[in-house]
């Protein structure tokens, strides 16, 4: 049923729900991989359960009281012992950028488990100061190997300009890159373990039928269809590659990993934190401590913290995109899960909300539509386009976002 014919431009539900202890609604995407979607793929929002909380609460609740963690550890020593090398080789692959969450993995998968971990990067569009000595202090102060891969300038800024273009999410083929390239690069030094930090249901973005067993999933990284079916920027393959006069070569860093590459390789990717309790302001203190991990001396656009996703200028940016399309900002989500492992309430989560979400990033901006080489009036123009009706009204000269919570509207 149309809410007011308000109508949903992204296939979510047009009528908000909202988490009764976070500040979440129903309109939060689930993950899927775009790569096999083009522009006019239709969404599916966060769970909003009978009770009134939504699946990252309900998978918080879990953590707390129905996993045994001991237990869960026990799996993850078992699987490492299968994979760990006796020769001091490299025997898994752990990506990230230098950020807390990569850094508190790879530097207890090494220093704990005796692994022998081999760090991959896929650079950010732009890196920020801070990200760059991350990044630095990751390799020299944790200890650890690393390669980085810094893709093609010149096609980077190609498709950073045609996602926000398309589907308002520049940095989606950044993101496509971050996903398959480590795993590529497991393929290519033999290594048969790959682990991600945080799974997708601490955001409540995984099928709850998945909760109970590990692993990425292999529909987000690999393909069992023919080149010429995929999408990239929300644009079939082949119609960028006409319009920009590109090849294959120049978007094998973004192609996904073939199925045929892997099925005889018994490769596993997982999150370590199915099998370790996960907690991001946790992984903070612990990055700092062992891999030398600074915060922002600022206060990050769009948001209340200073050591989230701070590698990319792109980073506030994309949450702004992606409060534009959905009415969920940065603030909206970084508190939301510090509600549930315990950090804040909701009422200061609602303060924090009134404060910071929605922030334009000004910050970085000029830097951003520089590099996609578009102009403010340019920018101002598509961002509107992607305002959905059944969540934006304009009036009087001003944006207004329908069906907000009392205590967030103006």
């Amino acid at each position: 049923m149309k809410n007011n014919n308000k109508y949903s431009l992204y296939g979510l539900p047009e009528k908000v729900q909202h988490c009764k202890k976070c500040l979440m609604t129903n309109q939060k995407p689930f993950s899927v991989n775009e790569m096999v979607h083009g522009k006019e793929i239709k969404k599916e929002g966060l769970i909003i359960h009978e009770d009134g909380l939504c699946s990252a609460c309900h998978y918080a609740d879990k953590k707390d009281i129905d996993i045994d963690w001991n237990a869960r550890e026990k799996l993850l020593e078992e699987l490492l012992d299968k994979h760990r090398s006796n020769d001091g080789s490299y025997d898994c692959v752990v990506p990230g950028s230098g950020g807390k969450d990569s850094g508190m993995a790879s530097h207890i998968l090494k220093y704990k488990y005796g692994m022998h971990p081999l760090t991959v990067t896929y650079s950010p569009l732009l890196y920020t100061n801070e990200g760059l000595k991350n990044m630095q202090n990751w390799i020299n102060t944790g200890g650890f190997d690393n390669v980085l891969f810094t893709p093609n300038g010149r096609v980077s800024r190609i498709l950073a300009k045609e996602a926000f273009d398309t589907i308002l999410h520049p940095i989606q083929p950044f993101k496509f890159g971050l996903k398959v390239f480590p795993i590529k690069m497991a393929i290519q030094y033999n290594i048969n373990l790959v682990f991600y930090g945080e799974p997708r249901s601490e955001y409540g973005s995984e099928d709850p039928k998945k909760l109970d067993k590990p692993g990425f999933g292999e529909e987000f990284y690999t393909v069992d269809k023919d080149y010429k079916d995929l999408y990239i920027a929300g644009l079939p393959i082949e119609e960028l590659k006409d319009k920009h006069k590109l090849n294959d070569n120049d978007l094998s860093p973004y192609s996904a990993v073939k199925f045929d590459e892997i099925k005889d390789k018994n490769i596993v990717v997982d999150n370590l934190g199915w099998y370790l309790k996960w907690d991001p302001q946790s992984a903070y203190y612990y990055s700092v401590e062992n891999c030398g991990f600074e915060p922002d001396t600022q206060r990050t656009d769009g948001t209340y913290g200073k050591y989230a996703s701070i590698d990319d200028k792109f980073d506030p940016l994309h949450y702004f995109c992606h409060y534009i399309k959905f009415g969920i900002g940065r603030t909206r989500l970084d508190s939301s899960q510090e509600i549930r492992n315990g950090h804040i309430d909701r009422e200061e989560a609602l303060l924090l909300a009134k404060q910071f979400e929605g922030e334009f990033p000004e910050r970085y901006f000029q830097d951003c539509i520089d590099y996609m080489g578009i102009s403010k009036e340019y920018f101002w123009e598509k961002i509107d386009e992607f305002r959905s009706p059944h969540l934006w009204t304009y009036k009087d000269g001003n944006w207004i976002l329908h069906q907000e919570l009392e205590e967030l509207k103006k």
